[in-house]
């Protein structure tokens, strides 16, 4: 198994290689994408009890069909917690680099707009918000322990 040097090393190119310094890039894209995240909860907690359906003309609330039942996307935003937190899991375990998805935060955001169309975003948007800010705590914690890792060498934590 290689170490973690060696592979971030392999991603560089014609630069010289800085694997710390992609690892920093990596945090610091995460805390935007959590500041991001809370203006987005932010404009959502604002509208928590807009009714989306009677802005809405008739014929546009027959193509859209009826909202999703409220327990039917507290199972999708289950699935997705599952499906995010395996894989850090197994990126920590094995000392891989830390993989950082930019489309987490459009993920993390729908469930406030499934919830507000079967309108019950009111009841919910804790369980979101706390969802998410634990999911980026979670990311941010693995990449600051791989940072670890590689300042002090021997894959062990400070």
């Amino acid at each position: 198994m290689k170490s973690l040097m060696t592979r971030l090393s392999a991603t560089t190119v014609n630069r010289q290689a800085d694997p710390a310094g992609e690892l920093r890039v990596i945090f610091r894209r995460g805390l935007s994408d959590l500041q991001r995240f809370i203006l987005i909860s932010a404009a959502f907690f604002m509208i928590r009890d807009f009714d989306l359906y009677q802005a809405f003309p008739e014929d546009v609330l027959q193509i859209l069909g009826c909202a999703p039942p409220p327990h039917l996307v507290l199972i999708a935003l289950a699935g997705y917690v599952f499906t995010v937190i395996t894989p850090l899991f197994v990126h920590l375990c094995r000392g891989d680099k830390p993989v950082a998805n930019r489309w987490h935060l459009a993920y993390r955001s729908i469930f406030y707009l499934f919830l507000l169309c079967s309108q019950s975003l009111d009841s919910y948007f804790m369980l979101v918000l706390g969802t998410g800010l634990i999911l980026y705590l979670l990311e941010q914690t693995v990449i600051g322990t791989a940072i670890s890792r590689l300042n002090h060498g021997n894959g062990q934590p400070a």
